[in-house]
């Protein structure tokens, strides 16, 4: 196989998002991910001439961050990366110490030791942090991922282990799910054109895919129905507006004041009740608190129908309208939950927006 030009990562696109920090790809925290180039270098970052939109991430990943660091009892020559473990040279130990990976890494991949493991031999000449990878199944599908790092060295001596993130679709690969359909082995490629190729056996996933799924599913509940309020428009020209705390009041209780009123409405005219006040009400936003609204409860709401002259009263039209935006927002998390439960990858998870 020939050398091909790297594609740089997207990024992850769903969910609360934060920009992961590296330096030579050792994970040193987070910060906002729209923090500018010199933001990410005060936090201990490399020097890019981009955005570093890559490193942008799930939140759900810190949660797997592990500690900084692991010693080697293996001395070898070589830096952390280990090049060169694999042969009889031996060295004082002082640059073997595996720094904290990448959070975002879900696989570990190991192939055989020895001359046909091309990635190994290169070390870390032939593949760097983030670099893409691309892999070819037994029967020529590709699909790719992303270099986390080089992970043996401390108990075999033998660099014969990669961690990689982003493990999913590309190339001809449409429709699969991280490794789920495909045929092994998997030949693994990187940007140098080294080559290697992993058992089924030796790829073992690192994360739980339903565990990240959780996850995912308390971020779409917050993104589409964990709102603190629900602003609605009413009137007959639609151009009043009402906002509807959450807890404030229930739509069951609002339903049965509406009752009441149209109940109330077939009185004499000296026994009906021309408005109603809600007092846990706001008026244009959210940072408008309550201020409560006298609604007119006998007319004043929008023609149900284009043309009529017999309107429903303001009351009906602002809970009414509030009752199709809970609904909507309902639907769309309900809808959005399905979606996600159907996913098989992470990388689907965190590139799937909500």
């Amino acid at each position: 196989m020939g050398s091909f030009t790297s594609i740089t990562y997207s990024g992850d696109l769903a969910g609360q998002l934060v920009k992961l920090v590296f330096n030579n790809g050792v994970y040193k925290g987070f910060i906002t991910p729209t923090s500018t180039t010199s933001a990410y270098v005060s936090a201990g970052g490399n020097t890019f001439s981009d955005t570093v939109q890559q490193f942008n991430s799930n939140i759900a990943f810190t949660n797997y961050v592990k500690s900084d660091a692991t010693i080697s009892t293996i001395k070898t020559t070589g830096s952390g990366l280990f090049a060169g473990s694999g042969t009889s040279l031996t060295g004082n130990g002082s640059d073997d110490v595996l720094f904290g990976g990448d959070p975002r890494i879900t696989h570990r991949v190991t192939f055989p030791h020895g001359s046909t493991n091309h990635i190994g031999v290169s070390a870390g000449t032939g593949v760097s942090h983030m670099d893409q990878v691309i892999i070819t199944d037994a029967s020529g599908t590709t699909f790719d991922c992303y270099f986390g790092r080089f992970f043996d060295g401390f108990t075999t001596g033998s660099t014969n282990s990669i961690e990689v993130l982003a493990l999913g679709i590309s190339g001809n690969a449409a429709g699969k799910t991280g490794l789920v359909g495909l045929t092994a082995p998997f030949t693994f490629e990187t940007p140098n054109g080294s080559t290697s190729a992993a058992a089924a056996t030796g790829i073992v996933a690192l994360k739980n895919t339903n565990s990240f799924k959780e996850q995912m599913f308390e971020q779409i509940g917050i993104s589409l129905d964990g709102g603190t309020f629900d602003t609605v428009t009413y009137g007959v020209a639609d151009n009043k507006s009402a906002v509807f705390f959450r807890g404030a009041y229930e739509l069951s209780e609002l339903a049965t004041i509406s009752s009441m009123l149209r109940a109330n409405s077939l009185g004499s005219a000296s026994e009906r009740l021309a408005s109603y006040h809600l007092p846990l009400v706001g008026i244009s936003s959210a940072t408008s608190q309550y201020l409560g609204i006298t609604f007119n409860a006998a007319t004043g709401g929008t023609y149900p129908t284009s043309g009529t002259t017999t309107d429903i009263s303001e009351f009906d039209n602002a809970i009414g309208n509030l009752f199709k935006a809970r609904t909507t927002s309902i639907n769309t998390l309900n809808t959005t939950l399905r979606t996600f439960d159907g996913l098989g990858s992470i990388r689907e998870m965190t590139t799937t927006q909500f």
